[in-house]
């Protein structure tokens, strides 16, 4: 297959500066058929293609560094920035240059809070952790990337052994709270990661399938998905850094006659379609303000 054929999936924090980094692009799609949907995460798109459940990300990501299956489960840990915004609180996720302080940071707090079970601490530039559980978890966990820029509250662990669950990752806030790489953060003007997060829970993961994706951009789950050559990809993947340029695969497929594109951002999911003779609907202009 071209590379100029197929899907075209971009997540983006950022959709106005996506217009202006991509020129032409904003012309294109006020001429494509469009449809709104929910938010989606990368994370749960990329899992869903590959058949792997979202409570199995940490057995996935284990069993990429050749640990076997839990007898109890897989608990992924991530560090995080909480903010309160207006009457919420909020986490807001990892850059990459967090990758080593988060790693240290977890290793620090785990480190003084009662064993859960053996820690497994990829490379510093992972940025997480993954805990092998002593004892079943007996709740439930919602992935970090449901979470991130989103409110609290509503995504924290429940079920049987939920309140433990929370209590520990106060515990840990309070821990993270006074760590002095925090306050080095604070004092070279970074969000300091004050709190962790939970979530996996599987024992295992089913081995991913094939679904002809390739990836164009740094992410957790490259090492772990069986991803296909960009020229014979039947969806292109791109992970957009404003500013960055264009990817030559990605500008082919966003150029061709054809497009079927759908941007991921924060506050919805955006799918475009457009077809050769949509090139007729010469009314349809550019929103004001785009490039």
């Amino acid at each position: 297959m071209s590379n100029a054929l197929g899907s075209t999936l971009i997540a983006s924090t950022d959709a106005q500066q996506l217009l202006r980094d991509v020129p032409g692009l904003a012309a294109r799609l006020a001429r494509a058929d469009h449809r709104r949907d929910d938010f989606l995460a990368l994370d749960d798109w990329l899992l869903a293609q590959h058949g792997i459940p979202a409570e199995a990300e940490a057995a996935l990501l284990a069993a990429t560094q050749g640990s076997p299956a839990a007898q109890h489960g897989w608990l992924k840990l991530d560090a995080l920035s909480l903010v309160i915004t207006r009457d919420r609180l909020v986490a807001l996720p990892q850059q990459p240059e967090d990758a080593a302080d988060a790693a240290q940071l977890i290793t620090d707090v785990l480190a003084h809070l009662p064993a859960l079970g053996a820690l497994h601490a990829p490379a510093d530039d992972a940025g997480f952790a993954l805990l092998d559980l002593a004892a079943p978890a007996g709740a439930r966990f919602q992935p970090v990337w449901r979470v991130a820029g989103r409110p609290l509250d509503a995504h924290l662990p429940d079920g049987p052994r939920g309140a433990d669950w929370r209590r520990w990752l106060t515990e840990a806030q309070m821990l993270l709270h006074v760590h002095p790489l925090n306050e080095a953060r604070e004092a070279r003007g970074l969000r300091p990661l004050n709190a962790l997060w939970l979530s996996g829970g599987a024992p295992s993961a089913p081995p991913p399938r094939a679904a002809g994706v390739h990836l164009i951009g740094a992410h957790p789950l490259r090492c772990a998905l069986p991803l296909a050559d960009v020229t014979v990809a039947q969806t292109l993947v791109w992970l957009h850094q404003p500013g960055q340029p264009v990817p030559a695969p990605v500008s082919a497929r966003l150029n061709a006659s054809r497009l079927d594109l759908r941007v991921l951002e924060t506050s919805g999911s955006q799918h475009y379609r457009l077809l050769p003779w949509h090139r007729l609907r010469v009314w349809r202009k550019p929103p004001a303000g785009s490039p």
